[in-house]
């Protein structure tokens, strides 16, 4: 064995030629997939600038982000496709008809402490549909991205489904803050771990909001009514300021009283959360228990009806139902979502294992400098982790072997040799042997070793009689015959 200096980076792979293949075949038939769907192959930049992908890409982006400076620049290698597929329609296609389906492959690159599961390189597939789309391109999404594992002969997993949207149309509901709506959604993940659940979440939430300058919050007028109101209490009352003036003391008790009572919106908000994401199951009992939650509110019934339409939608993509599971405290780890959300994870093994995720992003595009809002809905397959989920299964990619092995007994011969091999490569796999001296036994035991069934052997006797010995590897039977015969006899088990 040799030992090197140089090795891989953490987290970074190689694929020898049976891997390759593998992952050739397996991406080729998700691709045609969504070609079969209407999806035009498009390709984006390996880097992009950095600003793009930090945009409404979560707080701790920036430190999965492999990133760099040039001429004052900070760009990145792109850690996943959609931030580019937006910022390409943006670029060129805003006012192009609509909507637009596009699909995309390539390695994308984040930085995460390397795993069984995780890798700092891995290999994306999927799709965006852009434009006007509602429920049948919610349907849509989902259903092509099934059609693509049933295609690559994997059928054991559970399609699961959120809605990022509806749970912030009722939080929307509660008198709280941008900011403070957003973290909620964020700690949708710790509320449903048992080691932190309601309370670690509660008592987060309550300590960042007494952190906030919640005076200036609220419109002037109002600041200026209340405290006034309070300090003419204090001093018709007589009250001691212990050297503090009325009015101090007024806008502090007054800052006071208003985080009290955002606290208790907090908690109700959390309440009205925690018994959202408690929903999950199968779409008939989760839709159930959703109706009992949900209020009377025309614009949240609405979503709602549209998020059952949606899955209603499934069967006629061939998505049982009972492949489906509502999870309504799935967010996924990325704040451009605004809607439906959904995974699909493996039912055998490692059920953590994730084979495609996607979601609706209608904001994303207009933040991104697009002319008007446009609606918009992607997915992504995890290459390699379907490849793994296959191999688990025993399936493999046809091998690119090669089928036939052209040896030459003589550098004259090498001509001869050189013109069969491109006959013959116009029908099957074929390997011209150069060995470094002229030694046939080689030439077999190498063909014996690759699993080569043929081997097809030019020398001056050949030649001369215008033939070509074959020899089968597999039975040890040696023939001679023309270059007619000899396709014939490669080609007729191939």
């Amino acid at each position: 064995m040799t030992f090197s200096a140089f090795t891989r980076p953490p987290g970074f792979y190689d694929r020898v030629s049976s891997e390759a293949a593998e992952a050739a075949e397996t991406t080729l038939t998700l691709q045609q997939t969504m070609t079969r769907f209407g999806y035009q192959i498009v390709e984006t930049p390996l880097v992009e600038y950095a600003d793009l992908l930090l945009t409404k890409a979560g707080d701790d982006a920036v430190n999965r982000l492999f990133n760099f400076e040039m001429h004052g620049r900070q760009l990145c290698l792109r850690p996943e496709f959609t931030a580019s597929a937006a910022r390409l329609y943006v670029e060129r296609y805003q006012h192009e008809p609509k909507p637009i389906r596009w699909q995309f492959a390539g390695p994308v690159f984040r930085y995460e402490s390397p795993q069984r599961s995780h890798s700092r390189q891995f290999t994306m597939l999927g799709a965006e549909l852009i434009g006007p789309s509602g429920v049948g391109g919610d349907a849509e999404a989902m259903g092509m991205a099934a059609r693509g594992l049933y295609a690559v002969d994997l059928h054991e997993w559970t399609l699961v489904v959120g809605h990022v949207g509806l749970i912030t149309q009722l939080l929307d509901r509660f008198d709280l803050d941008r900011r403070m709506r957003r973290v909620m959604l964020g700690h949708i993940e710790n509320l449903r771990r048992p080691d932190r659940g309601r309370a670690y979440v509660e008592a987060q939430l309550i300590r960042l909001y007494a952190g906030l300058p919640q005076w200036f919050e609220q419109e002037p007028a109002a600041q200026n009514d209340l405290t006034r109101s309070l300090q003419l209490i204090m001093e018709s009352a007589n009250l001691g300021t212990t050297g503090r003036s009325s009015e101090d003391i007024a806008r502090r008790l007054a800052n006071k009283q208003r985080q009290a009572n955002k606290q208790d919106e907090i908690i109700r908000a959390l309440d009205m959360l925690e018994a959202l994401v408690a929903i999950k199951g199968p779409p008939a009992q989760a839709f159930a228990a959703l109706d009992a939650l949900l209020p009377d509110h025309k614009a949240i019934q609405q979503t709602a009806q549209a998020f059952r339409a949606t899955i209603e939608l499934l069967p006629a993509y061939g998505v049982a139902l009972d492949q489906v599971n509502i999870q309504m405290d799935m967010a996924r780890g990325l704040n451009y979502y605004t809607g439906l959300v959904f995974e699909a994870h493996t039912t055998l093994g490692d059920s953590a294992s994730q084979l495609f995720g996607g979601g609706r992003y209608d904001d994303f595009i207009r933040v991104l400098g697009a002319s008007k809002a446009t609606q918009a809905i992607g997915f992504a397959y995890g290459l390699e982790r379907i490849l793994q989920e296959r191999r688990r299964h025993g399936y493999a990619a046809p091998s690119e072997t090669i089928r036939v092995l052209v040896v030459t007994i003589d550098d004259a011969d090498n001509a001869e040799a050189a013109r069969v091999a491109m006959v013959l490569r116009e029908h099957v796999n074929t390997e011209l042997f150069i060995p470094p001296t002229r030694n046939l036994s080689q030439a077999l035991a190498r063909a014996n070793k690759q699993g080569t069934p043929y081997v097809v052997i030019v020398g001056e006797a050949e030649r001369n009689a215008n033939q070509i010995t074959l020899r089968d590897m597999h039975t040890g039977i040696q023939l001679t015959c023309d270059l007619t015969e000899l396709i014939r006899q490669v080609g007729s088990k191939s």
